[in-house]
């Protein structure tokens, strides 16, 4: 498991992260190696993360995971993007409670686009590209805005 990176002004979480330039085994290992992490039970035995950004296990290249339908829990998946692109964002907004695996114990409502439409690259390399909406979309959001060096609760203190 790795060590998941805490705090509002860790340097790693606030940095943008850099493109992911080869696609081979240290990758693959890169991939599972934050799955586990984010599976990985809390103390309540309980999974602890729906997304998991590389920087948050101080990895400093632009790998998200993402767990896709959790609410219905039947079908969910766990999606990886690398180097993932925003193409366009809805304007219906919805507010909603987020946290995070790096700023424990910390909650707060924030307003993100409904449906996102995004591109990034597998694997091997390729490109796909999809939109996701509503829980899909507010997850992939967060994560992408770790790559950014940004945390939810920079939106916090923009309503104040």
């Amino acid at each position: 498991m790795l060590k998941i990176q805490t705090g509002e002004n860790n340097a790693i979480l606030r940095t943008k992260c850099n493109l992911v330039k080869k696609f081979d085994e240290s990758l693959l290992k890169t991939i599972k190696d934050m799955e586990e992490t984010m599976l990985a039970p809390d103390e309540n035995n309980k999974v602890r993360g729906v997304g998991l950004a590389a920087n948050q296990v101080g990895i400093n290249q632009q790998i998200i995971l993402i767990t896709l339908n959790i609410n219905t829990r039947k079908d969910h998946k766990i999606l990886c993007l690398i180097n993932p692109e925003i193409v366009e964002t809805s304007s219906q907004t919805i507010t909603m409670e987020e946290g995070c695996l790096s700023l424990p114990g910390v909650y707060g409502h924030v307003r993100r686009p409904s449906k996102v439409k995004v591109r990034w690259q597998n694997t091997q390399g390729n490109w796909c590209e999809k939109k996701f909406e509503k829980w899909d979309a507010r997850v992939f959001l967060h994560e992408y805005d770790h790559l950014q060096g940004i945390l939810f609760t920079d939106y916090l203190k923009k309503k104040r």
